[in-house]
């Protein structure tokens, strides 16, 4: 009878074998979920809220700059992260679906107005996470005579011509004129432009190069409480309104976080969110209800009428036709 016998050498052949499989299942059990997006485009409490299952991949700005949300896609992608104006950038055809049906069921009319103007094509893969409006920032308000102080016409105010700068967005600046009543001629709003420069409007205002500027509200809330020179306008007439929003690509299999999301919201994050310029996507009167410990200097800016806040207004997804037709509409004007 022969007797099989394991000899060292096969004892430490086996026993290495086994320890690439050990390792190999470890590694795939603790790959973590991939969250990607701008870092400064959203909350940081996103990312301390994660859990430990997750990993954030940042998108730097040098990377932005010769770069399509699409080419993440091809990467393990399991959420995106990202302004609402980069939407038509990623081809509807390549995000899932996101249910999160009882969560969807407590929007505000506001985010149900938002997704109706994507269309039936990106409504049910796009999932707005919070919103902030662009409002009006200014530099030593007191000192500017300034005409119809509680309306976006206060921009033509005399004292501000070519002294504001405007966001580098025509979709958004006719909007804010049709809003107005001037339909048809934009040559006004330009005339009063000091510059058009999203990434640096701010910093404008700040050091007396201009004495205002259109921005979220998100964009500048800190340097507004540091800062005593500078306030704020929310006009009578409403905001657009700049939604952040995620989204799954097709090839991820992991099922949207519900529990993230209500973390993000609950009472750990909420003051702080609020205090940062966002708003939930969920029933804006229910912010009176709640204890936000804002002093009373602030009030009006964190939480704004809310029958302003009904009027505020969100940007439909423009097709590529109707994106070149507002180009020349602009441009002509």
């Amino acid at each position: 009878m022969q007797t099989n016998k394991l000899g060292r050498r096969d004892f430490i052949k086996y026993g290495l074998i086994s320890s690439m499989f050990l390792f190999s299942g470890c590694s795939i059990a603790q790959q973590k979920l991939s969250l990607r997006g701008v870092s400064n485009s959203f909350p940081s409490e996103l990312i301390n809220s994660l859990s430990n299952t997750w990993e954030f991949f940042p998108i730097s700005d040098i990377e932005l700059k010769n770069f399509s949300y699409n080419s993440i896609l091809q990467e393990k992608t399991d959420l995106i992260v990202f302004n609402d104006g980069w939407i038509s950038n990623l081809p509807f055809g390549s995000l899932q679906e996101i249910k999160a049906p009882y969560l969807r069921d407590d929007f505000s009319k506001q985010a149900r107005s938002f997704l109706a103007g994507l269309g039936e094509d990106y409504k049910n893969r796009i999932f707005p996470l919070a919103v902030s409006p662009w409002v009006i920032l200014f530099r030593n308000e007191d000192s500017l005579a300034l005409n119809n102080k509680n309306s976006w016409k206060v921009i033509f105010s005399t004292a501000l011509k070519n002294q504001i700068v405007f966001p580098n967005s025509p979709y958004l600046l006719i909007s804010i004129a049709q809003k107005i009543g001037f339909d048809n001629d934009f040559s006004k709003i330009k005339s009063q432009a000091k510059s058009f420069d999203d990434r640096n409007a701010l910093n404008w205002v700040v050091s007396g190069r201009a004495n205002a500027t259109v921005l979220p509200l998100s964009s500048c809330v800190d340097s507004l409480i540091k800062d005593p020179r500078l306030s704020i306008l929310f006009p009578n007439e409403g905001c657009p309104l700049n939604w952040t929003v995620l989204a799954s690509p097709m090839l991820s299999s992991e099922p949207f976080p519900t529990d993230w999301f209500n973390l993000l919201w609950g009472p750990t994050y909420f003051r702080r969110l609020i205090r940062k310029g966002f708003f939930p996507p969920t029933s804006f009167s229910d912010l009176r209800k709640k204890y936000i410990n804002i002093s009373q200097k602030y009030q009006s800016i964190f939480i704004p009428e809310e029958s302003a806040w009904n009027r505020s207004w969100s940007l439909p997804v423009l097709s590529f036709e109707e994106k070149k037709n507002l180009a020349l509409y602009w441009n002509n004007s």
